[in-house]
């Protein structure tokens, strides 16, 4: 099972180069930022802990329970830097036990320290022993030296011939043969060609009484490691072997670890060729430069976002490339990111054509080579802050079309509002105008049928009472005439007959139908037609006949006795202007347009005078059919003048009205 080992870092140079060595030996090595050390350390269980430099040393305090149950190492920074020597002291001080390494030891001497750290931590360390053959023709020898290479723990098997040493070699792994030089129908150099054909990797030790020079030149010819002569002694034996163990070990051992050494240099070949491609081809800037703004390393995107060719932005100043505010925002952020030098910047720089490029800068400081820099992402957000304008505007006319909805329903309520004050007093007016005529009407017929029980029967006052009852029933009349009228033009029904017709001869009619009212009360009707030519309208008669009734009959009632009332008529332009001007009481200015709604009485009349205030919203609607304009304004002395403006050549419209009206 892989030891798993945490290295706890903070964008270390050494760190990365620990845990590719870490991984070079075989073990699975977690690297985390200290940000996220204490939910890993919860989760998760190491056999070995790394902390690099630059760690707060209140983190340390925190985790250090976790720190005292496994071997702790301590990645010294560079030497250079005092501050960062002074903050690395003052954790070694909570940690004195930890093994220190420094960025200047080779990579041998760190796998040697994390070897060592890690053996250190191991309960029971498995001790891999050789299996040995050994071969002799003499059976007493052969037992002796069995005897003691068992008492070492060795696994031993054995053979008096060749042939016998050929089967146990096929039958076993041989690590390391030990033979007798001198056997009866071979040597021992032959003995080890046939084992070491069938096992490859094993070694040999030959035991001899006459140590030749011939035969230890050929014993060394074909790889024998030792050659020891008899009397043997087996403190020396055991020595020989342990020897020649060691070096198969070693070799073993630097066998895989040059293949796993080559495994990792291939997967770390492939991953530089992948980052350099990813570095190289991304749109995004990727800076790196100290704390004074010297360039240290930039992509080819920084070359396009700076307008400056990549081999000169090395050595350039980071400062001299954007604007002076975001220099001052970086500066400021690198101050005041203490330990956790991790911060965001908004930026922005001038191209050559002068336009400024907004950019989102991702900056952490890192460990360049024993040196304090900063890797700086720098992201174009120009489509990023047009679409934020865009949105700005969009919310800008969306809360102002809220507003004026929000008006126009408040407007909207408020003519409602009004409306709905205007029928309650309209039913009041109506309730009352009919309650009027129709008891004026019920009291003289009760008067009338009680004279007739009389003798003798009193012709005048029956003649008195029908009078009022006629006088009552023509007024009932009226005011339901008014308002079938007034349902007829809501409901678009109300007959509409236009012909060519001479205005003059019309309100003349109209003067005519209201004199006796006027002849009552003493007022005089004046028409002013000095300054006006005959002229002819394509309108309905009866309407413009009404209209004049009505509003006659308004200056009427409203003009005190023995007055005048002016009708005036001017040609203008294309219209004909009717002016009906009393000596009454008047309108309240703010009255003025509301006077024209239905259900709607001047304030000033409402009282005392009678009406329902239909007579006005009728001609209103009757001068909207013929496309002219009504409207009242007070006169400069006394009174209160209402203007009719009529279109002379309106053929087209009338006749469109009228399809609509049919």
């Amino acid at each position: 099972m892989l030891k798993r080992i945490l290295i706890v870092d903070n964008s270390s140079v050494l760190a990365m180069r620990v845990k590719a060595l870490l991984e070079l030996i075989g073990c699975e090595a977690v690297l985390c930022h200290f940000s996220e050390v204490e939910k890993i350390l919860l989760e998760q269980s190491f056999e070995m802990i790394a902390i690099a430099h630059g760690i707060p040393i209140t983190l340390i305090e925190q985790i250090k329970p976790f720190l005292k149950s496994v071997p702790t190492l301590l990645i010294a920074p560079n030497s250079q830097g005092g501050t960062v020597i002074d903050s690395f002291s003052d954790i070694y001080r909570l940690l004195p036990d930890s093994q220190v390494i420094y960025p200047f030891y080779d990579n041998k001497e760190l796998i040697g320290i994390l070897e060592g750290q890690l053996m250190m931590n191991e309960e029971e360390v498995e001790i891999l022993l050789p299996r040995i053959l050994l071969v002799d023709s003499e059976l007493d020898k052969l037992a002796e030296l069995e005897t003691a290479l068992k008492g070492a723990h060795i696994d031993v098997v054995t053979a008096t011939s060749l042939k016998e040493a050929i089967e146990q070699s096929i039958a076993y792994k041989i690590d390391i043969l030990i033979s007798d030089f001198n056997l009866p129908h071979c040597s021992g150099i032959d003995v080890y060609r046939k084992v070491k054909g069938i096992n490859p990797d094993c070694r040999c030790l030959l035991i001899t009484s006459e140590a030749l020079q011939s035969t230890l030149i050929e014993a060394i010819r074909i790889g024998v490691d030792d050659v020891l002569e008899k009397p043997l002694d087996q403190s020396l034996l055991l020595q020989s072997v342990h020897k020649m163990w060691q070096t198969e070990l070693l070799k073993r051992n630097n066998t895989e670890l040059v293949e796993r050494l080559q495994d990792t240099v291939d997967a770390l070949i492939e991953k530089d060729s992948l980052l350099r491609v990813i570095y190289k081809n991304t749109p995004d800037g990727i800076i790196l430069f100290q704390k004074s703004g010297k360039v240290l390393e930039a992509n080819d995107s920084c070359s396009s976002l700076f307008s400056v060719e990549r081999d000169k932005l090395v050595g350039h100043s980071m400062y001299d490339l954007i604007d002076r505010d975001s220099v001052n925002e970086i500066q400021d952020a690198i101050a005041m990111a203490l330990h956790n030098k991790q911060f965001h910047c908004d930026l922005s720089v001038t191209n050559n054509l002068g336009t400024v490029i907004p950019l989102a800068g991702s900056f952490s400081e890192i460990d360049f080579h024993g040196e304090s820099a900063f890797a700086a992402v720098l992201k174009d957000v120009s489509h990023l802050k047009h679409k934020e304008d865009l949105l700005r505007e969009a919310k800008a006319l969306l809360e102002h079309k809220v507003q004026s909805r929000t008006a126009e329903l408040q407007a909207a309520k408020e003519q409602a509002e009004m409306a709905n004050q205007s029928k309650s007093e309209f039913l009041a007016n109506m309730s009352h105008e009919l309650r009027t005529p129709m008891h004026s009407i019920l009291s003289f017929s009760q008067f009338g049928l009680e004279k007739l029980s009389k003798e003798p029967i009193p012709v005048d006052k029956l003649e008195k009472y029908l009078s009022r009852i006629e006088t009552s029933g023509q007024r009932l009349l009226s005011l339901l005439n008014n308002l079938l009228d007034l349902s007829k033009l809501d409901a678009g029904q109300f007959p509409f007959n236009p012909s060519k017709q001479e205005i003059l001869s019309i309100i003349r009619t109209g003067i005519e139908d209201v004199s006796g009212s006027a002849l009552s009360k003493s007022i005089q009707i004046r028409l002013n037609e000095s300054d006006f030519s005959s002229c002819y309208l394509e309108c309905d008669a009866s309407h413009i006949n009404q209209i004049i009734r009505n509003l006659l009959g308004n200056a009427i009632k409203f003009s005190d006795a023995n007055s005048f009332i002016d009708v005036i008529l001017r040609k203008e332009q294309n219209s004909v202007l009717v002016q009906i001007k009393d000596s009454g009481i008047g309108i309240p200015d703010s009255e003025l347009e509301h006077i024209f709604d239905k259900f709607a009485q001047s304030s000033t009349t409402n009282k005392g005078a009678g009406g329902t205030g239909l007579g006005l919203a009728i001609c209103r609607e009757f001068v909207s059919l013929h496309h002219g304009k009504i409207w009242a304004q007070n006169n400069s002395d006394k009174g209160a003048s209402i203007f009719i403006s009529l279109p002379i050549n309106a053929t087209n419209q009338t006749l469109s009205s009228e399809i609509l009206m049919s």
